[in-house]
């Protein structure tokens, strides 16, 4: 068993040093500046919509393999949708054509 000292106690005269006032002026000039605007990326990208058509042997196999896919234990949803499904072919087509042709975007 370990013996340790007891504690220290401080003096009365011992006290915290006061902390400086602030200055009100300074700080209503940092609140009404406010803050600059932060572009975030989801608002530089503009989504634009467009009808695909598809064959339905086309759109069986999709969801073919969509169904393949894991999906949330106790869910009767497929693990993705059909339109993230496409996407993400779009997005694999993109990579191997900018691979193939090395063209970056």
């Amino acid at each position: 068993m370990a013996i340790s000292k007891p504690p220290v106690r401080k003096s009365p005269d011992a006290t915290v040093p006061a902390l400086p006032v602030p200055d009100e002026k300074k700080i209503e000039e940092v609140i009404n500046r406010g803050s600059s605007q932060v572009v975030t990326e989801t608002e530089a990208v503009t989504i634009k919509n467009f009808n695909i058509k598809v064959t339905a042997e086309t759109l069986k196999m999709i969801d073919e393999l969509r169904a393949k896919r894991p999906r949330k234990p106790t869910s009767p949803k497929l693990g993705i949708s059909t339109q993230d499904w496409l996407l993400e072919a779009i997005n694999e087509k993109i990579l191997r054509e900018q691979k193939k042709y090395k063209s970056g975007l």
